[in-house]
């Protein structure tokens, strides 16, 4: 099918303060995901020590299901229907703003106003299943909204990336801007909630005050993004003639390195929301700190894989994305694995390997937060090279479904722990056995990307013309 390649259309570099400009949106949309998935669960599932009632049932049902684990499998399923169905209006667009733009325009506010209604559930001072149904609606809208923002948004990096190079540099930014969220919510989010408690405020009043501060943050650096680029300028997307939903989404699952890689990022996907899921737990239960001690794990986690940032970026040029994730997927399990030993007995020396633990697993974030995107998009220009076709938002939307669904399992594995083998000091093996959980995740996701034809993908891409002012 090389015959019915069309040369890219010649575009103009991303001047490198522009780069900056449209990778800060990853700030935005981190902070919120990750605001949600952090204190959510705390938010209506609170452990005993903080005397505070649920706010939806944690009771097990039918062996596996639980309230919570339900709202969040609800919420990413429409999620992964939504996302073939946004990456083709995109990826068919024919808005004079630029096919990606007009979704970064029309996602942003949906997708922060329904961030702050995921803390305020109707009734907001008992254990209600009323509480678990406007859960599971709230995180439908936030998760959809999710898709409207975040699909093409990543779309635009295969686009405005006209090489290898400046993919990897351009999915930096975004990484970094992705951690400066991360630091925000997992430091200065607790921190401010803890100083609103020294006023007087009640903890669930402090949190909801605190998400809608953050929340009006991340709404301006969503807006902020759309004014980096000009898609008529910068893209060099092409033109191509409209693809139906369901053909497109066939045509990219077809594509075999996509699958195999996929499916290495499935299971890392698990491992990495379930230590996001678990935090504050870790903290509280296995530490047994108080919820502020998050702040230190997360602090060693991101300060870890901000040290590794330029390790990650040079090393991945020099000897391929594919060494460097599989190699970043085999620490994380075992730093998942050492942890769940070492949570049996977290004092004296094993205190301080525990932390250790959690300062080595930066580089796994570093190695997600850069090297993932690049790879997708490398795939998508490797794709168009071959068909013709620029379908670069449905390479993220066809991979979203099955993740966002991973994502879904590991909410819906960590909440069976929980409710099943413990979340509280007395009992503490669930929250355990989710260290376990991802020790085994990590390890599949080696076995995957190990098996990932990295090669095959560069030497298609091999033509690409490098610019030096691209990479300024």
């Amino acid at each position: 099918m090389g015959d019915l390649m069309k040369a890219p259309g010649k575009a103009e570099p991303l001047p490198f303060f522009r780069q900056l400009i449209y990778a800060s949106g990853s700030a935005g949309f981190t902070m919120l995901e990750r605001m949600i998935l952090l204190y959510m669960p705390f938010y209506y599932l609170p452990p005993k020590e903080y005397a505070l009632q649920n706010l939806i049932p944690d009771r097990t049902y039918w062996g596996i299901i639980t309230v919570l684990g339900t709202t969040l499998l609800a919420g990413r399923i429409l999620d992964g229907l939504a996302d073939p169905v946004v990456a083709s209006l995109s990826d068919n667009s024919r808005s004079r703003l630029g096919r990606r733009k007009i979704f970064l325009l029309a996602g942003g506010l949906p997708l922060t106003l329904s961030a702050v209604l995921v803390f305020l559930p109707p009734r907001g001072g008992y254990e209600s299943i009323v509480n678990g149904l406007w859960l599971g609606l709230v995180m439908a809208a936030f998760y959809v909204a999710f898709t409207i923002y975040v699909n093409p948004f990543l779309a635009l990096l295969p686009e405005l990336g006209h090489n290898n190079s400046l993919r990897i540099n351009l999915s930096t930014m975004i990484a970094f801007f992705g951690l400066i969220g991360i630091l925000l919510i997992t430091v200065i989010f607790p921190w401010i909630v803890n100083h609103m408690q020294t006023t007087g405020i009640d903890l669930r009043s402090a949190y909801r005050y605190t998400v809608s501060g953050f929340s009006l943050l991340a709404l301006l650096f969503l807006y902020l993004a759309t004014l980096g680029f000009s898609e008529a300028k910068h893209s060099q997307s092409a033109e191509t003639p409209n693809i139906g939903a369901w053909l497109s989404l066939r045509r990219t699952f077809s594509v075999k390195p996509f699958r195999t890689f996929l499916t290495g990022e499935v299971f890392l996907q698990f491992a990495m929301n379930t230590v996001t899921l678990g935090l504050i737990y870790y903290a509280v239960v296995l530490f047994q700190k108080d919820q502020g001690f998050m702040v230190i794990l997360a602090g060693l986690a991101t300060g870890g894989a901000l040290i590794c940032f330029p390790l990650v970026n040079i090393s991945a040029k020099k000897y391929g994305k594919k060494r460097i994730i599989t190699f970043g997927v085999f620490c994380l399990s075992v730093c998942g694995f050492s942890l769940f030993l070492l949570s049996f007995n977290m004092q004296g020396v094993n205190y301080y390997l525990s932390l250790f633990m959690f300062a080595l697993a930066g580089f796994p974030l570093a190695v997600l937060s850069i090297l993932i995107n690049p790879t997708i998009a490398d795939l998508a220009r490797a794709d168009y090279r071959k068909t013709g076709e620029s379908r670069e938002a449905m390479f993220f939307g066809a991979r979203a479904i099955p993740l966002k669904l991973t994502i879904a399992l590991a909410g819906v594995v960590f909440a069976f722990l929980l409710s099943a083998y413990g979340k509280d000091i007395a009992h503490p093996l669930g929250v355990r056995l989710s260290m376990l959980a991802i020790a085994v995740s990590s390890a599949c996701s080696y076995l995957f990307f190990s098996r990932y034809p990295e090669k095959e993908i560069m030497n298609i891409l091999e033509e690409e013309i490098v610019d030096p002012d691209e990479l300024t």
